[in-house]
């Protein structure tokens, strides 16, 4: 598949860290841009779906895997409310997919987003991944240009983000090899905290330049815009500092489009 447009898998092996905040942070400052934007949502619980107020779909993720077919993930494309972001949706049935030992079935992804109307249609492509090593993972990692790892300054999330380097290390070597780490987002750290602090010093001595900055607080205008299915830039003076992150990473993303 040759894309020429930003496919961005948001990922960690680690449950909890934040990949759906991060993903819908970036749809958000997409949408304040006026960039066209496809979510695609690979995580069965659906939270990125949900996040953007998406339920009861005729078609998803789950579908658009097992249909096995060129440029078919177009005909799952579902609008949501906010401006110019579309989705295509998951749910539960997407478990299925990750037992799936069929050959080939972790190329089905990159086959399904193979068609010239991806380009026309969108400017970007956010991937919203599953905390595992699974089938679905390995389907977002063959299908992207590039992936942000996000991660939290705790010991287990450090472990997942080299867990995640080493997958990915297997996918360029086996399936995509121009498979780019944009870098590796701290998320979710608390304004006071020894161990916070400690981890994020850890993780900044071992990645460098691949720590991107600035990290993202510990807010909860952040739960508030996912429980009410809006886009943090809805919430103005209560979320410039969230607003500013989004945007700058953004910045970083496109620059690499």
């Amino acid at each position: 598949m040759t894309s020429i447009i930003p496919i961005i898998a948001v990922a960690n092996q680690k449950g909890g860290v934040g990949k759906t905040a991060v993903t819908l942070g970036l749809a958000s400052a997409a949408s304040a841009a006026g960039l066209r934007t496809l979510v695609i949502d690979m995580d069965p619980q659906g939270n990125s779906t949900s996040g953007l107020g998406v339920v009861d779909t005729e078609l998803n993720i789950n579908d658009v895997l097992y249909a096995d077919q060129t440029g078919v993930a177009l005909d799952a494309v579902t609008p949501t409310l906010w401006p110019g972001v579309s989705v295509v949706p998951a749910n539960l049935s997407l478990a299925q997919r990750d037992a799936d030992q069929q050959l080939g079935a972790e190329m089905r992804l990159r086959k399904a987003l193979d068609s010239p109307d991806l380009s026309a249609r969108f400017d970007l492509v956010l991937i919203d991944c599953q905390p595992s090593v699974g089938k679905l993972v390995s389907n977002a990692l063959i299908a992207s240009t590039g992936v942000l790892i996000v991660t939290e300054p705790s010991i287990d999330a450090s472990a997942g983000v080299a867990n995640i380097l080493n997958t990915i290390d297997t996918v360029r070597e086996h399936y995509n090899p121009d498979l780019e780490v944009l870098g590796i987002v701290l998320n979710k750290v608390p304004p006071r905290s020894r161990e916070a602090d400690y981890r994020a010093t850890e993780l900044s001595d071992v990645l460098g330049d691949q720590l991107w900055e600035p990290v993202i607080p510990l807010r909860t205008v952040l739960a508030e815009s996912r429980g009410a299915r809006a886009p943090i830039h809805s919430y103005g003076s209560r979320a410039t500092d969230l607003i500013a992150i989004f945007d700058a990473f953004l910045g970083r993303i496109s620059s690499k489009g």
